[in-house]
């Protein structure tokens, strides 16, 4: 079964992250682990080695006011409702989350971003680096989105250079909702954009036919100006999920090199960036 990693710092971004995370869970039917970089109150605090889980009994401990708040919404869902199960990995550094998120066959981590980090703030999980060295995408979730159900999601990149396997991911993400995925394509810095019709070509030869989801789209974007492809893909074409691939053609440019505890201003939807 799939498995949410949600990364819990105590903050509210990351309550309202992982009640977003809850609703996907609910509709991909996965199950979710709390993970707290922080130790949190009312949490029995327990070193877990790199790269195991325990499957101890939690009952006995109440546990962080995020997994009640969790385990609360849970309750009022009709249909499925996941596993939420909650851990500390407060001790642990990058290089042991790593191996942890590996290990477990996690499909997805969730962050919260906050708006403006605090001059006093402590030093956080450095969450690119996790990123770099794990096979699963992370979703950050601006703090002022409103959780909605997601109708519309745009993988941004290169058609040329379209990773299948991310846009059948998507797919599977996509179909639950039944929304509506697009690719968008821009060319990638240096190279010639392409004519319509062999775009649509290769859209319908390379992705189309090796992705079994009829919901799935092509744009082909002429704009050379990122910050107003951005715009319009957001506030005029209302896409609920912006994704992008770590380090690849655009995500530099948008995002910057790092990520940080804070998204660009003109990331105001969920942004799920894949590995390299």
């Amino acid at each position: 079964m799939k498995t949410l990693l949600i990364i819990n710092d105590n903050s509210p971004e990351a309550k309202h992250a992982a009640e977003f995370a809850l609703v996907i869970a609910q509709k991909m039917q996965a199950n979710i682990m709390l993970v707290n970089t922080v130790v949190v109150p009312w949490m029995v605090v327990e070193k877990v080695p790199a790269g195991f889980i325990s499957k101890g009994d939690m009952s006995a401990h109440p546990g962080s006011e995020i997994l009640r708040h969790l385990k609360a919404l849970n309750e009022r869902q009709t249909s499925f409702k996941p596993g939420i199960e909650e851990f500390d990995i407060s001790k642990m550094n990058e290089h042991e989350v790593i191996e942890l998120v590996n290990r477990n066959n996690i499909w997805m981590m969730v962050k919260g971003m906050t708006d403006t980090v605090p001059v006093t703030a402590k030093k956080s999980l450095n969450i690119h680096t996790v990123l770099n060295r794990v096979l699963c995408p992370l979703l950050l979730i601006p703090a002022q989105w409103q959780i909605k159900d997601i109708e519309r999601l745009a993988y941004i990149a290169d058609l040329r250079y379209c990773r299948v396997q991310v846009v059948r991911f998507l797919a599977m993400l996509a179909r639950p909702w039944h929304a509506a995925l697009s690719i968008a394509h821009r060319s990638a810095n240096g190279l010639p954009d392409m004519a319509e019709k062999y775009a649509l070509t290769v859209f319908s030869e390379e992705v189309s036919q090796n992705v079994n989801y009829d919901n799935l789209f092509f744009n082909n974007i002429r704009e050379k100006d990122l910050s107003k492809v951005v715009d319009v893909m957001i506030n005029t074409m209302h896409n609920d999920i912006m994704v992008m691939v770590n380090h690849r053609f655009h995500f530099e440019e948008i995002v910057g090199r790092y990520i940080t505890d804070t998204l660009p201003p003109q990331i105001t939807v969920p942004l799920l960036i894949f590995p390299c």
